[in-house]
């Protein structure tokens, strides 16, 4: 094999796909170009994070660490001094960027609306930032700053994210805008691709996870809410949105040579979910949590058990427009607001209780003396006693409606956690059984009911996504045995020719190369990890952090 000297790379980052329905869409002859990528190269399943989360997944990929590596395990993290959660951004990330270390080699890079890249980075090319940049019309979302007005000129406009959600009674709405997003987000690539000098090209798509999110009862007669009436109207939208980027496929990789490298990946798979669980109402009902006794708790507690919730009044909220004049107020003051008319975390007596659940994977934190600002369990045989407790009881859990077991496997956080972060990990960490029950997010008690319908999003975050690599020194048509999205930056480097940092959680993927390619050393780089330097206090503002929490409220992640 004759290696050319300086390959290019180009990652096509397909949100949320799962070989569920790309297998037997390539197969039915839906998606010839992504079957030409899938037999042409290696490929397989790809491990996401734990959890299955856009916010680690994403840092997970950009840096090849895990997220007790890299400090992001969830979209928010626990604030030390209270029960609240604060927004995680691109600077709690721990670790160097793919882009910051192609950057440091001497690489051109370019990197178009992958999450978690605001505030958008300096690098030694461009990037145009993706899901988690405010929503502000004076935004500077790329880098150079003057890139995001030249987009605009040449374009005509940039969407830089979608502004509808679904609503059942006009759910083409949100579809239609999906649509635009991704013939605009095309357009742009191709302009970048053709204007700027890179080595390495990253192009992410979020349409796919929006709609799969939206849509999916529409396409599975097994969800508990499909109606064949609804599928025969709605029920061609996912594939044909997959059909749409793999029928303008052929104009990106057409601009590649033949020695450039072709990464096709998501960061988590998907699939259906039957019903939502209010984990801290099931832990009230189980004696995990305890309200206090004053006037003013007991009294929101009574409200709360007579069906007067922050669910029930945020339906209410979106029919009336009353919420976009609370989103108007930040998220502090919402908080503030919300906490003083419904029951939440406040009412709880922490002296009493042992255990509270944070996180849209129902993740448990035991209330302990010295790491809780309220702590009350003793570290030791206690806190085991406690966990032993909780694992009892959420494995005794039913579904109300068909009286099987909800939860399938369960960990305690040092089972899967270890680095420099694992503190901020849970203690027990839980998948219910097919994966086809969410937690509620990060609201406190969304609903006196512990078991609901579903509402919004009708299907969630499954552990494994889609991977294929092609190009010069790759296995053509070949499975391999496995693959992580820890993986993918060391492997992206070692393709490269970059040499990999020391402080990589991944391994390259040489099982997809060929003998003479795999025999190529694995270079590292001399001194230190290199962090994600210096942090500001506030990066983002409170009207931003609103409407960002907003946008994750839209897209399922908070209830």
């Amino acid at each position: 094999m004759s290696q050319p000297s300086s390959p290019r790379l180009f990652v096509l980052a397909l949100d949320g796909a799962t070989y569920d329905l790309l297998g037997p869409w390539m197969a039915q002859g839906h998606l010839p170009n992504l079957k030409k990528l899938y037999e042409a190269g290696a490929h397989a399943p790809l491990e996401s994070t734990y959890p299955p989360l856009t916010g680690p997944a994403w840092a997970t990929f950009m840096t090849g660490k895990g997220p007790a590596s890299h400090g992001l395990l969830e979209f928010f993290r626990r604030d030390p001094k209270s029960y609240t959660q604060v927004l995680n951004s691109r600077h709690d990330i721990d670790g160097r960027s793919i882009w910051r270390v192609l950057s440091d080699a001497g690489k051109k890079v370019g990197v178009l609306s992958v999450p978690l890249t605001w505030p958008p980075e300096a690098v030694n090319g461009f990037i145009v930032t993706g899901l988690l940049t405010p929503r502000q019309d004076d935004v500077v979302f790329t880098s150079p700053p003057e890139l995001g007005a030249e987009l605009k000129d040449k374009l005509g406009r940039y969407m830089l994210q979608h502004t509808e959600k679904y609503v059942q009674d006009d759910p083409m709405r949100l579809a239609d805008e999906e649509f635009a997003i991704l013939e605009n987000k095309f357009d742009a690539a191709i302009y970048l691709m053709d204007s700027k000098p890179w080595d390495f090209f990253m192009f992410h798509i979020l349409g796919c996870d929006v709609l799969q999110h939206g849509f999916w009862h529409y396409i599975d007669p097994t969800h508990p809410q499909y109606k064949q009436a609804d599928a025969d109207k709605y029920g061609n939208v996912i594939r044909d949105f997959f059909k749409r980027v793999d029928a303008r496929l052929p104009e990106l990789l057409g601009r590649l040579s033949e020695n450039a490298y072709v990464v096709v990946m998501s960061d988590h798979g998907f699939g259906p979910l039957r019903q939502y669980i209010n984990f801290n109402t099931w832990l009230l009902h189980n004696g995990f949590l305890k309200i206090k006794r004053s006037f003013m708790s007991q009294l929101r507690y009574l409200a709360f058990r007579l069906g007067y919730n922050y669910r029930l009044a945020w339906e209410i909220g979106s029919r009336t427009g009353i919420v976009r004049l609370v989103i108007r107020l930040g998220r502090g003051q919402q908080e503030n607001v919300q906490r003083k008319v419904f029951l939440s975390l406040d009412d709880v007596d922490w002296k009493r209780s042992t255990v509270y659940s944070v996180g849209n994977f129902g993740q448990m934190f035991v209330n302990v003396k010295g790491r809780e600002p309220q702590g009350c369990v003793e570290p030791g045989p206690e806190f085991q006693r406690v966990l032993n407790q909780l694992e009892t009881a959420l494995r005794a859990m039913r579904d109300p409606k068909t009286g099987e077991p909800v939860v399938a496997k369960i960990w305690r956080g040092p089972e899967i956690w270890k680095g420099r972060y694992d503190d901020r990990a849970p203690d027990l960490f839980f998948f219910t059984r097919d994966m086809k029950y969410k937690a509620m997010g990060l609201s406190d008690f969304g609903s006196n009911e512990v078991f609901e319908d579903l509402y919004g999003t009708r299907a969630h975050h499954h552990m494994h996504g889609v991977f294929m690599l092609s190009g010069p020194g790759i296995k053509p048509d070949t499975e391999i045995s496995r693959a992580g999205l820890v993986d993918l930056a060391p492997t992206i480097y070692q393709l490269l020719g970059v040499p990999l940092p020391a402080d990589l959680d991944g391994q390259v993927l040489a099982e997809a190369f060929t003998d003479e390619l795999a025999a190529r050393p694995v270079v590292h780089e001399q001194g230190g990890e290199g962090g994600a330097g210096a942090k500001p206090d506030d990066v983002y503002t409170a009207e931003e952090e609103a409407a960002l929490t907003e946008m994750l409220r839209d897209l399922g992640y908070v209830s």
